[in-house]
């Protein structure tokens, strides 16, 4: 009877809301696993590494999510411009979009990895992570194994964007379980087997980042995505330009979005201490589950946002996006219950290891929040390319960030509590300005900036 009942709700309303139904339950299902599987090794790790080389590795992970913007935002042009292709039913176009991709992130990485490999053996690792002295060489090893595995996996997820476009988005958080699961496996192996290795682990942890999405890719342009299988002979510098122009404003964006959400480690750690970053990990890995449906739904709205606005089905974004509010506001009321909980989760869970005081949760939670709001309102206007707004926020939010994240730190000495609070400051500008451009877009009324 339940089964049934589901079956009529998934297959009730427009086929691309049809669609969008399947991918969030099977979403639903992935990313649940996946938040247990990541409970499920950070305290594993933290007893394996200990709070202070733990701290270096989530430090590394950090910066390696900078180098990720080095594709100057081409990898998101593609979802762009895969997505009207396959809207329009031209695949050859679509095909030439993935090779052009394919091979342009392909020449860019393998010579920004060589220069950042080698410069790894050159950087005080210790002196910038206030680390121990005799770690500095472990650590430069770890590096650059981590830019070359990191290196491996941004050309081989292409394949991801591919699964965006065709708004299978449920494919991506499978594969995203896999790396998780994999990665988990082998803690437990090292466990058993050898003491504290933050090189070994640091290794697993590459490993399962580049393999996963290389086999995935080799696999699918080898079966059902051979339709869109890259090839040389339909590389076109028009593609790339065709790219590259929205692409320049997307590497913007996620520029300022990684000074923002993605310094927090790399400062708690300089200004703070070491310590206190796995403490700020703890805490939004534990918040992070009242993304879980959020982010499912945001990520299906930008493909299908895509298609809508290219056949002028404004009311469907409208309606898509009503929801999606209402759902934001569910997440808000689930992390006041959460916060409530925290410390009786955080003492099971981490068995007394950290203590995460109350105030890093609370200012935890409202920087996810703020962060969920904006982007409920950027993923639409991703979708309808119009960003330059978007991209000038975001530019003035990445410069106020880190002076006002440091300020409250140190001269305020708030700590880590300062720190994020900063991320919440300097998007406040953000939060204001994208639901205003959507609400001209969708009502018509949208012109001069607004409207670019």
């Amino acid at each position: 009877m339940i089964v049934a009942k589901i079956k009529t709700y998934i297959g009730r309303g427009h086929e691309r809301t049809v669609r969008a139904k399947k991918n969030v339950i099977l979403s639903v299902v992935f990313k649940g696993i996946g938040v247990l599987t990541g409970f499920a090794y950070f305290p594993l790790s933290l007893e394996y590494l200990g709070v202070a080389k733990f701290g270096v590795f989530l430090t590394l992970v950090s910066i390696l999510d900078w180098f990720a913007e080095l594709d100057i935002g081409i990898a998101n042009g593609l979802r762009n411009k895969l997505g009207e292709a396959v809207a329009a039913g031209d695949d050859e176009k679509a095909r030439g979009y993935v090779s052009t991709t394919i091979f342009a992130l392909g020449g860019i990485f393998s010579g920004i990895a060589v220069v950042f490999v080698a410069a790894c053996f050159v950087v005080p690792w210790a002196d910038w992570l206030h680390a121990e002295q005799q770690m500095s060489w472990e650590i430069a090893i770890l590096a650059a194994l981590m830019f070359g595995a990191f290196a491996i996996h941004m050309v081989s997820a292409i394949v991801f964007q591919v699964f965006y476009a065709l708004q299978r988005m449920a494919m991506v958080d499978f594969y995203n379980l896999l790396s998780k699961v994999l990665f988990l496996v082998v803690i437990v192996v090292l466990i058993y087997f050898t003491e504290g290795s933050l090189l070994l682990f640091g290794t697993a942890k590459a490993m399962t980042f580049a393999l996963v999405p290389l086999f995935a890719g080799l696999y699918y342009f080898r079966g059902e995505f051979r339709r869109f299988r890259p090839s040389w002979g339909l590389v076109r510098s028009s593609y790339f330009k065709d790219l590259f122009s929205l692409g320049i404003q997307f590497f913007v964006i996620r520029i300022g979005m990684i000074v923002i959400h993605q310094t927090n480690n790399l400062l708690i750690a300089h200004y703070v201490s070491l310590e206190d970053v796995p403490k700020y990990e703890a805490a939004y890995k534990y918040l992070s589950i009242f993304l879980l449906l959020f982010i499912i739904l945001t990520n299906q709205l930008w493909a299908a946002t895509v298609e809508a606005y290219q056949k002028g089905d404004l009311e469907w974004v409208k309606n898509t996006l009503r929801s999606t509010m209402k759902i934001w506001v569910g997440t808000l009321l689930l992390s006041l219950l959460m916060i409530a909980a925290a410390p009786v989760v955080f003492e099971k869970w981490l068995q007394g290891k950290l203590e995460i005081p109350m105030v890093l949760t609370v200012s935890v939670a409202v920087s996810i929040a703020i962060t969920t709001w904006v982007n409920m309102f950027n993923l639409v206007l991703n979708g309808t390319g119009k960003i330059r707004l978007q991209m000038y926020a975001w530019i003035l939010a990445s410069v106020v960030n880190i002076p006002v994240s440091i300020f409250f730190a140190t001269t305020l000495g708030m700590g880590s509590v300062g720190i994020v609070l900063g991320t919440v400051a300097s998007m406040v500008p953000l939060a204001i300005l994208s639901p205003l451009q959507v609400k001209k877009i969708l009502s018509g009324s949208d012109r001069g900036l607004w409207a670019k």
